[in-house]
């Protein structure tokens, strides 16, 4: 069969056409007039190509034109598109009631057919999920709080469709069983959650999580979840993809950011491990260096300048950097434990090798080296160790006059 290609204008239409007939079901023609163009009004204010879409009252208009859309609109950004689609849909649904918007998402899934789905899932929207946030918030209704295992439930089902959005299904849910199984023994509670490949599935079923959990300090679970959102950051970094925490946030509802609070969890500042403090500056400098060379000249000369300074810092010799064949940029091990390092220490290391490294360089990238590694570095990396102490200013104010001498 041969596939056919949709432009946004057709996706689009299809979407608002089903919603305007759902709506209608429901109340009445006008109403969903009203209804959709009060919300493609309100969303339009983040959004401003929504401009695009004029939806006219049925009283003056034949009902095959009451939808106006501007080919222009297939010149938007297909994922800022989805975005917009989603808030459409979601603004409606708080607009219906929780019981109303759960049907409203099944019946919206139905009217667009199995292609359109496939195609606004590429997008970003996800009508399954939307409906399992919908499923999960009314099992919450009558609950007075929200318990351990609801919160470790619902932040390893966002965290399985998010990574799923960026590689894939299969490696989305071996990374987390991965995790899972790592941090067992630091976490008792984790041997006994079981995570069930949700391919083929939906529903509760697809995360298995003894409800022993809910004796636990909330705190400790916290703890867990920081440790699991590391562990993601740096799987993904190896595949320059990134954890958007923001995205992961926009799927949570208030009462449950509300108990990520509680639980002590931040998610956009977390204080990394020493050891992954410093592969996160390897993998900088390895991709800084490698814009000027390759990638096996870069290796070799962060190699050698570790080697050279590791009579300084006895803990540097057990780092040794490799090439990666994959796509990576390379293979970072540490063959002891350097977490139990002292922070003035790890900071002048890190200083060190900074300097170092642009002493051995030369002028061939100048005065753009700092800039660029700051723009390579992980951003909550970064933080960490100018919090250290790491004076990438200084470092860059020394390479200026130097290179006037």
């Amino acid at each position: 069969m041969r596939k056919i290609e949709l432009d946004n204008e057709d996706v689009v239409k299809r979407i608002l056409d089903s919603i305007i007939n759902v709506i209608r079901r429901r109340s009445s023609e006008d109403y969903a007039m009203v209804m959709l163009g009060n919300t493609i009004k309100k969303v339009q204010e983040n959004y401003g190509f929504l401009s695009y879409i004029t939806v006219k009252n049925t009283r003056y208009s034949e009902m095959e034109n009451i939808l106006n859309i501007d080919s222009d609109i297939n010149n938007i950004n297909s994922e800022d598109l989805g975005k917009a689609l989603q808030e459409i849909i979601g603004s409606i649904v708080i607009s219906m009631g929780k019981n109303a918007g759960f049907f409203f998402i099944k019946e919206i899934k139905n009217k667009i057919g199995a292609n359109y789905a496939l195609m606004i899932r590429k997008m970003g929207v996800d009508l399954d999920f939307m409906q399992f946030n919908f499923e999960v918030d009314k099992k919450q209704t009558n609950k007075l709080t929200i318990e351990n295992s609801d919160v470790f439930y619902r932040v390893l089902k966002i965290l399985i469709e998010i990574i799923d959005k960026e590689i894939g299904k299969s490696f989305s849910i071996q990374l987390i069983k991965k995790i899972i199984k790592k941090y067992s023994d630091k976490y008792d509670f984790l041997k006994n959650v079981n995570i069930i490949d949700i391919r083929y599935t939906l529903g509760e079923k697809e995360i298995d999580i003894r409800q022993d959990i809910n004796k636990l300090e909330p705190t400790h679970i916290g703890n867990a979840i920081e440790d699991i959102f590391i562990e993601i950051q740096v799987s993904l970094g190896e595949k320059n993809k990134s954890l958007n925490i923001d995205d992961f946030k926009r799927q949570l509802t208030l009462d449950y950011r509300k108990k990520l609070v509680e639980m002590e969890i931040d998610l956009k500042k977390k204080k990394f491990e020493n050891s992954l403090v410093l592969k996160y500056v390897i993998q900088a400098l390895v991709e800084v260096l490698s814009k000027a060379s390759t990638k096996r000249y870069a290796i070799f000369a962060i190699n050698s300048v570790i080697r050279k300074i590791d009579n300084d810092y006895d803990f540097i010799k057990n780092i040794n950097i490799t090439p990666n064949e994959s796509n990576d940029l390379c293979s970072i091990n540490i063959t002891s434990n350097i977490d139990d390092i002292s922070e003035t220490d790890i900071r002048r290391s890190i200083q060190k090798l900074l300097v170092d490294i642009i002493d051995s360089i030369g002028e061939e990238l100048g005065g753009r080296f700092i800039t660029e590694f700051k723009n390579s570095l992980e951003k909550n990396c970064l933080l960490q160790i100018e919090e250290m102490g790491v004076n990438l200013h200084m470092v860059q104010l020394r390479q200026e006059i130097l290179g006037k001498i």
